[in-house]
């Protein structure tokens, strides 16, 4: 089997965190007087850089306090939270076949940590987070770490998004990218490379 690794973004990919996501930032949006309007956009953008955007008129002060206060919001509510479709049967099929896989998410660890703790999903520990990047998506480093993390080159990983910010990140770190139609429209994603319907289509597509 040629050497190929699988690089997955979690929330709208592995992890359906919608409800629980759009309830927080209606929080935050309310607490911090932020325009909902102004929101729109943002999937798939870690959440300090979304911040920094949204409150650039604010003191640095308290921005990173409404950072602290969006993790707060974020990590304590998982009602709801559910692994994707496919998602559980696709890692279990991945490890059995000794695949390298990570997660690369642009969530801190703690956020990451509690999503998957309860959509029942294995977080690996070369798993990549914001934690661990200067630049999160779209920049390409995320998805560069999680390469070199699983021991391939970039151009030996397949990148699986749902975000538009994600994809692109993706294809500048030089990954092959697979969209997966869970959160935007094909025409939202036009940069990547392949489009999932479900995630079972992907290792077909993978291993032709």
């Amino acid at each position: 089997m040629s050497h190929i690794g699988f690089l997955f973004d979690l929330d709208g990919t592995l992890v359906n965190s919608k409800p629980a996501v759009e309830r927080a930032w209606i929080k935050l949006a309310q607490e911090a007087q932020i325009p909902l309007e102004k929101m729109v956009g943002l999937h798939g953008i870690p959440a300090e850089q979304s911040l920094r955007m949204l409150l650039e008129d604010r003191s640095e002060d308290e921005i990173k306090s409404w950072v602290d206060r969006i993790e707060y919001l974020e990590s304590s509510d998982t009602d709801g939270v559910v692994a994707i479709p496919g998602a559980k049967t696709l890692l279990n099929e991945l490890n059995t076949r000794s695949i390298p896989w990570t997660i690369v998410t642009s969530c801190t660890i703690p956020l990451a940590i509690s999503r998957v703790k309860a959509a029942g999903i294995e977080m690996p520990d070369h798993s990549v987070t914001f934690n661990d990047v200067k630049l999160g998506k779209p920049h390409p480093e995320p998805f560069i770490l999680g390469a070199k993390r699983i021991g391939l080159e970039p151009n030996q990983c397949w990148v699986i998004e749902d975000a538009p910010a994600g994809v692109k990140s993706g294809k500048s770190a030089g990954c092959t990218v697979a969209a997966v139609l869970t959160s935007h429209l094909k025409e939202q994603l036009d940069e990547a490379d392949h489009f999932l319907n479900h995630l079972d289509e992907l290792l077909p597509l993978a291993f032709n």
